[in-house]
């Protein structure tokens, strides 16, 4: 009589997800591996030999906060080294940070990572349930996996057989074919296998059938046996299994089976595993094939399948990463075409500083000569990054350019910009701005600080004021009218406008610059650059940049506007 104790129900799972991963492995002393359990990867991964940390690596050669891995806006993962002692290398080379490919080798210390993404293959809709019982009179369990038997003998056949698995399962595109294929090999001539699947375990949720089961030709469809014990001993060991029912077998090799059914062997290898899951290639034989020689032949059959997996997962990511690339090479030229190269406006000197980061970013900054003959003069913030981001400031540059032939008032330009944003943003963004008009003749100024940071005007001998800032919203959030501000600036006196790339940016010592020190060194700059071209100060501010940051690689965009006002007579401005 059989009974329900060790039965697997087999249901239907979730889509399938993209997920990262590394596999961890440490070199001992005596030329072995430890190994740590898979770890997986979140967005952001700081590893380090900090208790606490995403990934702890406990050992001397690791520093306190080594290196990081993380997911950029558009899927890529990049690993960057964090000022460690010993360095960070991917495939041997030593990297300061670099996009990651699955397969790439990474060594942190002595700690070697092999970096890997893939996604779960889904469970077939209306798969059959499976039910595998376990007598109450089983006889005690053994088990021994791969690592713990002699080196077994393989034969030039069944390494031919594996080769051109190998090939098959690189020409097949399709994930479910591949599974499907594997589950094939084991009950064809050469595997000999009765019955072979692929079954998805996740503590407390069904086993779950991804592929199969597959049968022989000769073999009646029934339900598979599936011992519970044996995936069980495969997720505690994330190893290969052999296990037999026989009643008198080798304590020291195999785990045995329940007794109820007719005599059989049992191999179970993982193929797949992540934080949650593990995915499991199982067979069931006839009993005198549990040897250790079928254990290894099968193993081998299930690295083949991993290793086309981690091919076919490199070929997707090399095509989208190809994709992405030529996407952001397109928004960076766009982007670069709408920041004026050398704006020349008589009454005054104008320079602009723009870097992006490493991706196409939301910073924007232009100038525009208004109808009355002021100078509009603009830096914003998309919130956000990537294509999204740059898009959004294609769209500013084009309605204010479009409003300033159409109105006077810096406030009217923002409300109907606002409009526009309001209505067309995603929910979660919105654009912080400062524009500021400036008559170049008076140097009065009619300026609206839109949820930015505030904006400075230098004089000549070094000291700096920030311009007052009514409480107006970042546009894009509600529907509002806009207060405007007013001030001047006298001859030889500079403003700065600027994005939050500049005060949030980063040294070694990951402290920022803020406004403070912003203001302070700037003012500095700008006393002794005050009898050059207001590009000298620009060039200086930009050399004072890079140098605060050091080796730090910048997390944002970096945006600003110098506007100086020269001594020139009111109709050479006005005619400008």
């Amino acid at each position: 009589m059989r009974r329900p104790t060790e039965d697997i129900r087999v249901a239907s799972a979730a889509p399938g997800s993209w997920r990262a991963w590394v596999d961890v492995e440490l070199e001992v002393d005596n030329g072995g591996i430890q190994r740590k359990p898979r770890a997986m990867l979140d967005q952001h991964t700081v590893i380090g030999r900090t208790p606490g940390l995403s990934l702890t690596l406990d050992h001397d050669t690791v520093s306190r906060k080594h290196a990081e891995i993380f997911c950029d806006p558009f899927g890529r993962w990049w690993i960057r080294d964090l000022g460690s002692t010993n360095g960070t290398s991917v495939n041997d080379e030593t990297v300061r940070e670099r996009v990651l490919r699955p397969g790439d080798r990474i060594a942190v210390g002595d700690y070697r990572l092999r970096f890997n993404v893939g996604s779960l293959p889904d469970v077939k809709i209306g798969a059959p349930s499976i039910e595998d019982t376990l007598d109450g009179s089983a006889a005690p369990s053994w088990m021994r996996t791969l690592r713990d038997v002699e080196p077994p003998q393989i034969s030039a056949t069944h390494l031919s057989t594996l080769m051109a698995l190998s090939r098959r399962l690189l020409g097949m595109e399709n994930a479910q074919e591949r599974l499907e294929a594997l589950c094939e090999l084991l009950v064809s001539n050469d595997f000999h296998a009765t019955v072979a699947l692929v079954v998805r375990v996740r503590a407390g949720d069904p086993t779950r059938i991804l592929a199969g089961p597959k049968r022989p030709p000769h073999i009646p469809e029934e339900q598979p046996y599936v011992s519970r014990t044996v995936l069980r001993q495969v997720g505690l060991t994330n190893e290969a299994v052999l296990g037999t029912n026989l009643p008198h077998v080798n304590p020291g090799l195999e785990l045995t089976l329940s007794a109820d059914v007719s005599p059989i062997a049992t191999v179970a290898v993982p193929i797949h595993r992540d934080d949650t899951s593990t995915d499991i290639l199982y067979c069931n034989l006839p009993p005198h094939y549990g040897r250790s020689d079928w254990l290894a032949l099968i193993a081998l059959a299930g690295e083949a399948f991993q290793q086309s997996e981690i091919a076919w997962s490199a070929r997707r990511h090399a095509q989208t990463h190809a994709a992405i690339e030529r996407e952001l090479e397109t928004a960076r030229i766009i982007q670069h075409a709408l920041v004026p190269k050398r704006p020349l406006y008589p009454g005054l000197e104008v320079a602009i500083g723009f870097e992006p980061c490493r991706w196409v970013g939301g910073d924007y900054v232009d100038t525009v000569k208004l109808s009355d003959g002021r100078l509009l003069c603009t830096v914003a913030d998309v919130c956000g990054k990537g294509l999204q981001a740059a898009l959004v400031t294609f769209s500013i540059h084009t309605m204010i350019r479009a409003l300033a032939d159409h109105t006077k008032s810096v406030p009217d330009i923002l409300d109907r910009l606002n409009r526009h944003l309001c209505d067309y943003l995603p929910e979660d963004s919105f654009v912080t701005m400062v524009s500021c008009a400036i008559d170049p003749a008076t140097g009065a100024t009619e300026y609206v600080n839109a949820g930015h940071p505030p904006a400075f005007i230098m004089d000549e001998d070094g000291s700096a004021r920030a311009l007052a800032s009514a409480e107006n919203p970042a546009l894009g959030l509600t529907l509002c009218t806009f207060t405007a501000q007013h001030d001047s600036i006298s001859p030889g006196e500079a403003l700065l406008l600027y994005t939050d790339g500049l005060t949030e940016l980063k040294n070694n010592a990951r402290e920022m610059l803020g406004e403070d020190l912003l203001r302070t060194r700037f003012a500095s700059i700008y006393r002794d650059k005050r009898t050059d071209a207001i590009e000298e100060a620009a060039l200086a501010l930009t050399r004072m940049l890079d140098e605060f940051r050091g080796d730090e690689l910048p997390e944002d965009d970096r945006a600003f506007l110098l506007a100086r006002r020269s001594a020139t007579t009111d109709s050479e401005a006005r005619s400008g």
